[in-house]
């Protein structure tokens, strides 16, 4: 009786929500649809907003710009404070009609500029700094943040703002906006008028004691007849999902994580966990310099479990940590198997913050070396600027016992995180890594291609070494190529592959040159 009464009470429960949903649809519509407007609207304020905050705080942090002069460390300076800050595309400097320069070389023409900085027209926002748009070569409008002293301004471009996103799969021209500045006069940056009338609208406002930025957005029945559509997609699916979710979630979802936690350990004492390397070349010559160890899950009959199935959840249980000490493990063989611990080459293992907060990982490798007479340079670390380092210092004094020895760090997916300068700068890093996110910006019309040429200008100007990961095309190599990036890892050269793969893929390279 009790299954039968447990399976009645679940179907009356469903019927009940369900139909209660239902019945407060039409609520819930205009109360969908305006939500999305303001939830996406009150991002892109917040954005935009805080851009120029954050470029008014860099121009003001620099110098008079009458003692500014255009030489290499000036220019490095401004590189760098352009890769600190991914709203801003670019920084420069112009002295009346004559010197100029700015924080990227490479395919930047400041005469672009010029009318708009020199103009009277610049929109005040205090005695020496003004706001001003310029048209680009795209059709967009480049805004500029300029901070003048007698005849010579400093320029912040800023990154430009698409509000597309918002109605990308929605309609066609049925969202149109306004970004109004306060300043002397008012500048207004809006968008293309719509093709019909608006019926929902929505306004918001930031103010700081400098600026202040009130976004106005406007949507046809077009838009909000697509969000009404999902909005009863929603309900449905929100009622049937509550009439279980009381008696469901909780325990199922215990199980599956108690159920993952277990086979993650049984795989641990079976030892599935095993490397796979992915070449790194140097596009000048051809020339396997190294590659990276990434984890992959080979389970009893051959098959593999890919890393994002797994690494999420070794990563927040911490059974990264095991997962990671047996990748070494294998990674330190493979070197004395391919014969790397005799030349130059290296092996780039990946590490999280959790490692850095102990001696344990620098007791295994260093224990591991010797007994294998593995020299330093073949042993490489990476850590992601994805994930946060809670305590840089204990990080810092952690990783100088490896510096001592000669191994070195590097940042992977730079420019996508929490780390930013101050990881290169606290954690003494040697090697910016390019994500595949900003390599796959070349050849296309994407604001993230600005965030790939800030950091291509800073490690240009830094010293720091770099590799591009996640390169799929020539053309891709040869972009990076001209702009200084040689050192190469993805699928032109290699797919990732076990270590006997890749001795036959070394031998075949070696033939063929």
């Amino acid at each position: 009786m009790r299954i039968p009464m447990i399976r009645n009470l679940t179907i009356l429960t469903f019927v009940i929500v369900f139909a209660s949903g239902l019945a407060g649809v039409r609520y819930f519509n205009h109360f969908y649809v305006e939500n999305v407007l303001k939830n996406d609207a009150e991002k892109l304020l917040y954005q935009f907003h805080d851009a120029l905050t954050k470029a008014r705080e860099v121009l003001d942090s620099l110098p008079a710009p009458l003692s500014f002069s255009c030489n290499r460390q000036s220019i490095k300076q401004l590189a760098k404070l352009a890769f600190e800050h991914p709203s801003i595309r670019l920084i420069g400097v112009k002295h009346g009609d004559q010197e100029a320069c700015a924080s990227e070389p490479i395919d930047v023409d400041l005469s672009h500029y010029h009318d708009r900085i020199v103009s009277a027209e610049n929109h005040q926002l205090a005695d020496n700094l003004a706001l001003a748009t310029k048209e680009n070569a795209n059709g967009r409008l480049d805004l500029l943040m300029i901070r003048s002293h007698a005849d010579s301004r400093y320029f912040a471009s800023i990154n430009p703002f698409m509000i597309d996103y918002l109605t990308e799969f929605a309609c066609r021209n049925c969202l149109e906006y306004d970004f109004v500045i306060d300043g002397t006069p008012t500048l207004e940056f809006r968008s293309l008028p719509m093709n019909k009338p608006g019926i929902i609208q929505y306004s918001a406002s930031r103010t700081n004691e400098m600026i202040s930025v009130t976004l106005y957005v406007r949507g046809t029945k077009d838009l909000y007849d697509y969000y009404t559509e999902l909005s009863w997609v929603s309900a449905i699916i929100f009622s049937a999902i509550l009439a279980t979710i009381f008696t469901l979630i909780a325990n199922k979802l215990l199980r599956i994580r108690s159920s993952i936690e277990s086979t993650i350990k049984h795989a641990l004492k079976s030892g599935e966990f095993v490397p796979f390397f992915q070449p790194i070349v140097d596009s000048r010559n051809g020339e396997v310099v190294g590659a990276e160890v990434l984890a992959r899950w080979q389970l009893q009959d051959g098959s593999i479990i890919p890393p994002y199935q797994f690494i999420p959840f070794a990563e927040s249980s911490n059974l990264i940590i095991d997962i990671t000490e047996q990748l070494i493990i294998r990674t330190v063989k493979s070197i004395k198997l391919l014969g790397w611990d005799k030349s130059e080459k290296f092996m780039s293992i990946n590490i999280v913050p959790e490692h850095l907060k102990s001696k344990q990982l620098f007791n295994l490798i260093e224990q591991l070396r010797q007994e294998n007479s593995i020299p330093a340079a073949s042993i490489s670390l990476e850590i992601t600027e994805r994930m946060q380092i809670s305590d840089l210092a204990e990080a810092r004094e952690n990783l100088e016992d490896f510096y001592q020895q000669g191994i070195e760090l590097k940042l992977d997916d730079a420019g996508t995180g929490y780390g930013g300068f101050s990881y290169i700068q606290e954690l003494d890093i040697s090697t910016l890594k390019i994500d595949k996110m900003f390599v796959d910006t070349i050849g296309k019309d994407d604001v993230k291609g600005s965030v790939l040429t800030s950091i291509i200008s800073f490690v240009n100007t830094s010293g720091l070494k770099v590799i591009a990961e996640g390169v799929e095309s020539e053309e891709q190599v040869q972009y990076l190529k001209e702009r200084d990036v040689f050192l190469i890892q993805g699928y032109v050269y290699a797919k990732p592959m076990p270590v006997d793969e890749l001795t036959g893929w070394l031998r075949n390279r070696e033939q063929n040159t």
